[in-house]
């Protein structure tokens, strides 16, 4: 694998090999397993995200990138798009968003952390199998690939839940700072990815019209899951609090857990990361404009839910 050293700090090693290792263990510290355990009262729920995540984004992502390769011949942002649709849930966005509009939060925070600890291994998997065997002609095996992985994520992951287990109250003592210290070594990882990035411009050719066109085919997608999220929930009559938090699990994508195991893929090619770099922000912003709405929605439903079951009583 081919190293570049971008300075006298050493980013790729300070910032995205060791400052990964750092936010799994932190994540590894935080995840309480009783967590895990409470998933199995609502498994249908859990398991109707899950499988719309990791296969149905997929499949839609996939036929997304097509259309936009079509459009532009950009080939590394058409992957980006592709390898997008294959990440888990958001670890706070979306239960924020869901807390805000008065939506099931339990499910929302429960439901990322299984995202995230399926994601560090369904993600390579499912990047693996739509490529057709190759990470973007990259000359890394599968194996070198989770291997990194494992060293890099999984295993920190393990010793952060080992942490909490032996070392519970220095553990509680540091779980106020972990989400202060993973955004700024994200912001720091997010900053090393621009500058990479608009180092290898000239190889990437991109054009503003290019770039407008991945902003629209980014911000059409996320209407279309929340949609298409909605839609299905309506028809099945799941619960309004419950349809919250499926609509923006489902829908919004995972950039602590994302960016990490991408540049751990595709080191060489950080053009990929452009795509979940515009992912994040525009799911903030869509999910703080549609708060108001779905509040108002919300409301009405309740209602018209307890009104319906006191019926059938």
């Amino acid at each position: 694998m081919k190293i570049f050293f971008l300075g006298p700090l050493k980013p790729e090693l300070t910032i995205k090999s060791l400052g990964t290792i750092v936010i799994f263990l932190l994540n590894g510290c935080s995840i309480r397993g009783e967590e895990l355990y409470e998933t199995i009262l609502q498994y249908r729920t859990h398991l109707f995200i899950q499988i719309f995540s990791f296969l149905v984004c997929p499949i839609l992502f996939t036929i997304l990138s097509t259309i936009y390769r079509f459009l532009t011949y950009q080939y590394q942002l058409s992957i980006g798009i592709k390898a997008l649709g294959t990440l888990p849930s958001p670890v706070s966005t979306a239960a924020f968003v869901v807390r805000a509009i008065g939506g099931n939060e339990a499910i929302a925070m429960l439901n990322s952390t299984i995202g995230s600890l399926l994601g560090t291994l369904v993600t390579p998997i499912l990047l693996y199998i739509m490529l057709g065997g190759s990470f973007s002609g990259e000359t890394k095996s599968f194996l070198h690939v989770l291997i990194s992985l494992s060293s890099t994520i999984l295993i920190p992951l393990g010793i952060g839940q080992l942490a909490r287990i032996y070392f519970p109250l220095f553990i509680n003592r540091m779980n106020p700072y972990s989400n202060t210290i993973n955004n700024w070594i994200l912001l720091l990882n997010i900053y090393t990815t621009f500058c990479q990035t608009f180092k290898q411009r000239g190889s990437m050719n991109i054009t503003l019209i290019n770039f407008f066109i991945l902003v629209i085919t980014i911000f059409s997608i996320q209407m279309f899951l929340i949609f298409l999220l909605f839609s299905t929930c309506r028809q099945m009559h799941v619960r309004p609090s419950d349809t919250i938090a499926i609509i923006f699990c489902g829908s919004q994508k995972s950039l602590t857990t994302g960016m990490p195991i991408l540049q751990m893929i595709f080191p060489e090619n950080t053009s990929i990361t452009i795509p979940l770099l515009i992912y994040h922000p525009m799911q903030i912003i869509i999910g703080n404009y549609l708060t108001p709405k779905f509040q108002r929605w919300l409301k009405d439903a309740k209602y018209e839910w307890h009104h319906r079951i006191s019926g059938r009583v």
